[in-house]
Order: C-alpha cells, then sequence, then structure tokens
C-alpha cells in the first residue's frame, strides 16, 4: 500500500510540475502581451495627430480588439488548470489509512512492550529501527489514542509530546490546551498524579490544573459513560488466546528472535526424494521439528519466479480477512492485519507450474486438489495471532477434506522480526527470501488435527514481509486413513 501511495503522490507531481510549466508558460504570454499593448500605447501617445485619420482610428480599434481579445483568452486559459485533473482524489490517502498506520504503531508498542519514549526515539532494545519523532508526531499519537478510546496510551504519548514540546521550541503544531486535557484526564481515568508527569509552568497550565480538580466529577462520569461504549481496544484480541501461556510464549518467541540449535534428531541434509532428475540440483532440508513434522527447504524459489508473483499479484492487494465459525461471511479481525490476494488459475499455469511440481517432490503429496496460491503482504505492523490452517465442519467447502500440508513460501527477507512462530513447540523460523516452510497441520496416521502447530506472524517492526502458501488437501493422497468417514 505504501509503495501504490508512492506511486500516487509522483503522479500528483507530475501533473503539478505540468500545471507549472504550462501556467508559466501563459503568465510569460500574458505579460509579452501586456509590454506589447503598452509598448503600442506608449508609441501613439508620441503622436497627437493619429486620431485625425481616419484610417488611423480604426486601425488603432482593431489593434485594441486584438490585444484584449489575445489578453482575454490568456486570462480565460483552461488548459493549465486541465493538467489538475490527472490527480485522482479518489486514490489519494484517506483518514482511514492513517488512522491504521497509527493504530500498527501503537500495536507494535503494546506487543513488544516499547515506551513511548523509546518508540519516539526511533529505537527499540537499544536497536536504532526508524527516524526520532518529534513533538507533532507524538501529538497526533496521543490524539489517534484518544480517538480510540486507548486511555494508558493517550497518558504514554500525551507525556512524550509534552516533554518534546518543550524541548523542541514549543512548535505550534502542538495545541497545548488540547495536550493539557489529555494528560489530565488520562491521569484521571488511570490513577496516575499528573501533577507529577509533567513541568506545570506551562501555558494556562495552573488554570487548567484548578478547574481539573474542581470538575473531577464531570471528567470521571465522561470518562465512565465512555468505558460503556468504548472500542475495542488494539490489543485487547491478544488476551483472547488460549491463555496466558500460549499468549506470553508467542510474544517471548516474537521478542527473543532465532536462535535454532541442531539436535541429534534434527539435521541439515541434500534431499532428493529418490528422483533422479533432483541429483545434480538436490533440495537443502532443514528438519525443525520432527512431531508434528516441520521442515524447511532452502532456496527452493528462484528470483525470476519471485518476480512474477509479485507482478500478479500486488496491484490486486486486498484487506486480509479471517472467516468466523458458523458463517460463511468474510469480516476484518484486529487478530490479522496484511492484505492478501490468490493468484488464479490462469496465472498460476503460466507462472508457477513448474513449482507444482517442486512442491510434490519435496512434500511427497499431490498438489492436483491443491488450494490456490496466496500471496499475503504484511507492512507496518502486520501480523497474523497464532491459529490452526485447518478447516472446521460447516466453516468451508469441505468437498477435499481438511488441510493436510502447509507449504509458506517467503518472497522477501525481513530483518530483525517478522518471524513464523509456534508457541507450543517454543518454535520459531526466519523469514529467508526462497525458502519454503512446510509442516503437517494433521497427524498422518489418523488425519487427526496436530494442535502443536498452532502458529503466527509476529508482528512487523520494519520493513516488508511478503509471503505466498499453498494448502494441500487430504483428498488424492496416499493416506492410512479414509478422510471422508473420519
Amino acid at each position: 500500500m505504501l509503495k501504490k501511495l508512492y506511486d500516487l503522490q509522483n503522479d500528483h507531481f507530475n501533473a503539478l510540475d505540468k500545471y507549472l510549466d504550462l501556467e508559466t508558460k501563459r503568465i510569460e504570454e500574458l505579460k509579452n502581451c501586456v509590454a506589447a499593448v503598452y509598448e503600442w500605447r506608449d508609441h501613439k501617445k508620441t503622436d497627437q495627430h493619429f486620431l485625425h485619420d481616419h484610417l488611423d482610428v480604426i486601425k488603432v480599434m482593431t489593434q485594441m480588439q486584438h490585444h484584449f481579445s489575445k489578453i482575454e483568452d490568456l486570462i480565460n486559459n483552461k488548459q493549465s488548470t486541465e493538467a489538475l485533473h490527472h490527480i485522482d482524489k479518489h486514490k489519494d490517502l484517506s483518514g482511514d489509512h492513517v488512522l491504521w498506520a497509527h493504530q500498527a504503531l501503537r500495536r507494535l508498542q503494546l506487543f513488544y512492550a516499547i515506551p513511548a519514549s523509546d518508540m519516539a526515539a526511533g529505537r527499540i532494545n537499544e536497536k536504532i529501527i526508524g527516524d526520532r519523532m518529534d513533538a507533532c508526531e507524538c501529538f497526533v499519537m496521543a490524539k489517534y489514542c484518544s480517538e480510540g478510546n486507548d486511555i494508558y496510551g493517550v497518558l504514554d504519548w500525551a507525556v512524550e509530546a509534552y516533554t518534546k514540546w518543550e524541548s523542541d521550541g514549543r512548535p505550534e503544531c502542538v495545541n497545548i490546551d488540547i495536550l493539557n486535557y489529555f494528560i489530565a484526564s488520562s491521569s484521571v481515568y488511570t490513577g496516575f498524579d499528573f501533577m507529577n508527569l509533567v513541568n506545570p509552568s506551562g501555558s494556562n497550565y495552573q488554570e487548567y490544573t484548578e478547574k481539573c480538580v474542581r470538575y473531577y466529577h464531570l471528567i470521571r462520569n465522561e470518562l465512565f459513560e465512555l468505558e460503556k461504549e468504548r472500542i475495542m481496544d488494539v490489543m485487547g484480541v491478544y488476551n483472547r488466546l488460549q491463555g496466558n501461556t500460549i499468549e506470553n510464549e508467542f510474544r517471548h518467541l516474537c521478542k527473543r528472535g532465532v536462535s535454532r540449535t541442531l539436535k541429534k534428531y534434527l539435521k541439515c541434509r541434500y534431499q532428493t526424494n529418490n528422483l533422479f532428475y533432483r541429483i545434480l540440483m538436490p533440495f537443502k532440508e532443514e528438519d525443525i521439528n520432527s512431531e508434528p513434522f516441520i521442515k524447511i527447504y532452502h532456496d527452493v524459489l528462484y528470483d525470476d519466479e519471485i518476480l512474477k508473483i509479485k507482478t500478479a499479484s500486488l496491484e490486486n492487494m486486498r484487506d486480509a480477512h479471517i472467516r468466523t465459525t458458523g458463517t460463511n461471511t468474510a469480516l476484518k479481525e484486529r487478530s490479522r492485519s496484511g492484505q492478501v490476494n490468490w493468484i488464479n488459475e490462469h496465472d498460476a499455469v503460466e507462472y508457477l507450474d513448474a513449482l507444482n511440481t517442486r512442491v510434490e517432490s519435496f512434500t511427497g503429496f499431490s498438489a492436483k486438489t491443491a488450494e490456490q496460491y496466496q500471496v499475503v503482504n504484511y507492512g507496518l505492523g502486520g501480523h497474523y495471532l497464532p491459529h490452526h490452517d485447518t478447516f472446521q465442519k460447516g466453516t468451508e467447502n469441505v468437498m477435499f477434506g481438511n488441510r493436510l500440508v502447509t507449504v509458506l513460501f517467503y518472497l522477501t527477507d525481513v530483518q530483525n522480526d517478522g518471524y513464523t512462530a509456534f508457541p507450543m513447540l517454543d518454535i520459531i523460523a526466519p523469514a529467508e527470501k526462497g525458502s519454503a516452510l512446510v509442516w503437517h497441520n494433521l497427524n498422518m496416521s489418523n488425519g487427526k488435527l496436530c494442535y502443536e502447530t498452532l502458529h503466527g506472524s509476529c508482528p512487523l517492526l520494519k520493513g516488508n514481509k511478503l509471503i505466498m502458501t499453498r494448502w494441500l488437501y487430504e483428498e488424492g493422497q496416499h493416506l492410512p486413513y479414509n478422510w471422508k468417514n473420519k
């Protein structure tokens, strides 16, 4: 989405440049035309007898008509303003985009437990991840937290904005009265003593403090009313994970990063899967977990294929949805933030036919009944809370059974974060461009769900994470059980 906005911005710049060029040309012509009129006028002033000659009078009238007609045309010229019509306002940056961006920042802050002071400094755990935020930007963060009834966020960012407002020379972009209201009201609500949080020498601060104390009961009642109708906090959904153990483990894995140690039963190898044409180009197979089965296959997706996938998908990305139990209606969920596109069969055959053969080779399963390739883009704060990839009966079309195997391709490298985490197994997998993460969703002996394959995508602090998923179904596989009767 950011790339589309940058492209749109370039379109706007090009339209404005064209407008300025045309407008500059028009003004120059207008100046030259007016200068010619003035020159002609000054010349005639020196000749006192030209009005006595009828032919001269007619020439004067003709010249006046010509010059003023041309001047009028130049003044009314619409060619330059028409250049501005190329700016497509309907595709411009909307308030929703900005709101989602700030929600993403707040979600990252809460998930990784980053103080506003650190985030405003562009760092996490003493590591620089972005530019420094100024007082104005911190004030906007406090404003968006206030609009979302995120009172603790209001307090955190408002105090940071106040500190920067004083150190940055008190910029006018910060409305100090509103900022004081943010600090005082959120302090009343949260129980913090706001008197100790900011320097009481700010503009009209003493007067505001007295009013706050005087009207405390009114503020309290107003805040209680807000609480009744408050919008769900952007992090509230994290509290609905499967118990605190899973929640804490997921966060711990995402914060800790990748640290894989091979054990005696987990190895790396060159794998041909008994395919003669793979002798010269074996798969680079890395064991991640034995039961349930989780492996990484390195360098199975090539740069030209990744380019084709991006070409076929990025222009058609839509906000990601998940399906809720008992309904076929796709709803936006706070548990998932990203953009998604399904590659149609025509493009899949044209671009990914060879990849299908590769998938069948390293998984050992048929892809003939597989689901369409799904491309997902995780941008700022992009994440997917821990979930299973299998369906529950009654929630999906189960013509081909359940999702037996997940093949997750990484189309980009992601530094520092954006891992795929398995909290029940204490496993994290890095996002490595060109590799495929493969795991079994079902027990191969009886088709029952492997609960340990609960997995999620860690919130993205920096960069862009692009993945592609292929789900292989039970139908068409050689299985020891009859999935239709299970």
